[in-house]
Parts: structure tokens; sequence; C-alpha cells
């Protein structure tokens, strides 16, 4: 009886298929129910959208969204109650929990690699472990990382800039295209005690010209210091309708343990909000040094993310 249940359910559970513009409405809808949580699929669906219906976009294309569909649709067309990026990395948008070994048998069977998944902590976890056993070999795990954003009332009145000019920093203020020299070895270290690896390992180009990219696109806060070096940064890395993400946030060894950090991250949060009043960001769960700062800039946690890194 128990291999009759599993394959009818096989036959009758949820499905999954790449999704066309025909899925935009409900997808939207999905993203926008936590659109702090999913700023990495709505700055994206913003971006590239969906494809144009095809036969082939519905066998298997490189349509960026997955859909997982049940019944219950208008006219008993299934609709639409789960998605998920799939591109280099896998990203959930909301995924029941019937619909997680379906999402991990569609992509094993792909077979294409992954780099990460990240979002929340409680699909990630579950996607990673169903990978995990059809093969994909994760090189870290981080099973706990708070979801923060900053508060609408936060006055942000740390940012002393006197502080850190006695210490020989500059005010922070966006990056230029004059700086991407500067910026590029503050970067590749911030990367490096991040992941635990060089970004020049696998695509030094890549990784400078991205560097670049975002500094032509207004996506990078910093400060310096008398010699010229860039000792604090910052990115917007996410962003869209209003709401941000903060990525890479660094200070040079160095300079920390001095008190500086508080102010310079709430210098680079005045910069930022008047662009993107909800600004978030995620920490590692075990950074308590950096969850006390970002308490005393004022973000509070209004979520969990987990991340796995292949």
């Amino acid at each position: 009886m128990r291999f009759l249940r599993q394959r009818l359910d096989r036959v009758t559970g949820p499905t999954v298929r790449p999704l066309t513009q025909e899925d935009a409405e409900p997808l939207q809808d999905m993203i926008r129910s936590r659109p702090v949580a999913n700023l990495f699929a709505l700055e994206h669906f913003q971006r590239i959208g969906l494809p144009g219906p095809s036969f082939l976009t519905r066998a298997r294309t490189a349509s960026p969204f997955l859909g997982v569909f049940e019944p219950g649709g208008p006219g008993g067309a299934p609709r639409l109650a789960g998605a998920v990026w799939f591109g280099a990395n896998l990203v959930p948008v909301h995924l029941a929990p019937a619909h997680l070994s379906r999402v991990v048998a569609y992509v094993s069977a792909t077979e294409r690699e992954i780099s990460s998944i990240f979002g929340p902590a409680r699909e990630v976890t579950v996607l990673g472990e169903g990978l995990e056993q059809a093969g994909y070999q994760p090189f870290d795990v981080r099973p706990e990382q708070p979801l923060l954003v900053l508060r609408a009332d936060a006055a942000l009145e740390a940012a002393d800039a006197d502080h850190a000019r006695r210490a020989g920093v500059t005010p922070v203020r966006w990056a230029s295209s004059r700086d991407v020299d500067a910026l590029l070895p503050a970067a590749i270290a911030m990367f490096t005690e991040e992941v635990g690896y060089s970004p020049l390992a696998r695509d030094p180009a890549g990784y400078a010209r991205r560097i670049a990219e975002g500094v032509a696109a207004g996506r990078t806060v910093l400060a310096h210091d008398a010699a010229g070096d860039v000792v604090f940064k910052t990115d917007v890395g996410l962003a869209a309708e209003g709401i941000c993400q903060l990525q890479g946030v660094w200070l040079a060894p160095r300079l920390r343990g001095q008190g500086l950090s508080e102010g310079l991250l709430a210098q680079a949060c005045r910069l930022i909000r008047p662009q993107h009043p909800t600004i978030s960001l995620y920490v590692n769960g075990y950074n308590l040094r950096a969850r006390a700062l970002y308490r005393r800039v004022g973000f509070d946690q209004v979520d969990t993310f987990a991340t796995v890194l292949f």
C-alpha cells in the first residue's frame, strides 16, 4: 500500500515546470508577500522577467524561475503554489513542505551545477539535504543567518565622523570610477574572509568587472585612510521598490576594535536610506560581534536565512 501511495503521489502531487509570462501575476504576488526575504527574486524578476510561453519552455529551458503547481486553479487548471529561482544559485521564493522533494528531483535531474542555495532557513535546509543525497557536495553550510531590517525610526546619530577622522579615516561616501583600483583589494579581502577562498581563484577578470559595474551603478559606499587605501566598504547588493540589502560590510582588520564600525556603518546607512528607505542585511548567527553592532545601529531581526555553498 505504501508503494501504491508513493506512485499515486508522483502522478497526482505537485508538478514543477519553468515559469512563463502567463505566470507573471501570481509569481509577483508570491514574491511581494515577503518582499524583504524575497528581495533577490524581486530584483531579478524586475530586471529580466519571464520568457514567453512555448512548448519548449514548458518542458526544460533556461527560464529563471521554477513554479510548483497544485490542482485547484480557475476552471480546474493547476495553480501556482510555490516558486524558486533556479540559476547559478537556487533561491526559494515560497515552498511548502510537500514541494521540496519535487524541486530537488527536478533540479538534480538537470545535472546543472549550483554555486549555492540561500534564503529562508526552513526551505534552504531541506533543499540542501535533498541535493546532497542526490550527489551534490556542499563545502559549507550556514544554518542560521538572521535577516535584519533597519528600524524606520533609527536616528543613526552614531554617524560621528569626528572619531573616524581622528583615526585617519575619511567620511563615508559613494564610490566613483576613480576608486575602483583601491576598492578591489578591500573587496577581495572581504570575500576571502566571508567565503574562505579568494574570488580571484575562479574568475579574476569577472570579479574585477563586477566590482567596477557595482561602482558604476552607484551601489558601493566606502571610506579610505590618508594613504588612499579603502578601509571600510559596503555594497547595495540588491535593490527594488525602495528595499535594499547590504552585502560585503567590511572594515580593515587593523582598524577593528577601535570603536569605528558603528559610526561608519551608520554613516553608510544615512547615505543609502534616501534612495532605499528599507535597508536589510543578513549575518551569520555565530558572528556575535557583528550582530551586536547591527543592533546598536538600529537593525532588528525579521526572519532567519540559511546558506549552503557548493
